[in-house]
């Protein structure tokens, strides 16, 4: 059974996260690509999952940028979909991006925001989602932490779909999909 909203899972570190997310029909998935990073995934990694996963587009999360010349770097060494990053860095080095971007936004930022081109999605944490009060153009997906939140895309036309995060492996094949599942199956049937 498909999804009923897009989805985007982050932060994954593993092909085990890949494929089930793949497998569940999630439309985008997220990579640490800046070294020193938490959950920082090599490019060589990251392109051996890129060769075993079909059917999401594949985002290269940059929280942490501040040169554009690793920008360049990333998207010739990863051959990203997308990039992703905080507006604040999407500001000052959205010159240098030369594929659609995904950029997070704070509540307070979402209140002055006006939607940008290179732009494919912002995302929001929820309580910035549950502050709304209009309608936007604004492509947003929110962020949410389990399948008790998925009540705040009801009867919400603003927002597009939510956005999750992987975990790490137990160890290789090894892996307890119980949160990501519990939200990806209530997402096929809401």
């Amino acid at each position: 059974m498909p999804l009923k909203t897009i989805v985007k899972v982050g932060s994954i570190t593993n092909l085990s996260d890949a494929r089930y997310c793949a497998g569940m029909g999630v439309d985008l998935l997220g990579f640490r690509a800046l070294e020193g990073q938490q959950n920082y995934i090599a490019p060589k990694l990251y392109q051996e999952i890129r060769g075993w996963v079909s059917g999401p587009k594949f985002i290269a999360e940059l929280y942490g940028i501040t040169q554009v010349d690793i920008i360049k770097e990333v998207i010739e060494n990863y051959a990203p979909d997308m990039v992703e990053m905080s507006l604040t860095e999407f500001k000052v080095l959205k010159h240098a991006i030369t594929i659609p971007a995904i950029v997070s936004a704070t509540a307070e930022e979402l209140q002055a925001l006006k939607h940008e081109d290179a732009v494919e999605y912002y995302i929001i944490e929820e309580e910035a989602a549950q502050r709304l009060n209009t309608t936007t153009d604004i492509p947003l997906l929110v962020r949410i932490q389990s399948k008790d939140n998925i009540g705040i895309l009801e009867g919400n036309t603003t927002l597009k779909g939510v956005a999750l995060n992987g975990s790490p492996e137990i160890r290789p094949g090894f892996k307890n999909y119980d949160e990501l599942a519990e939200v990806l199956e209530a997402l096929e049937e809401y």
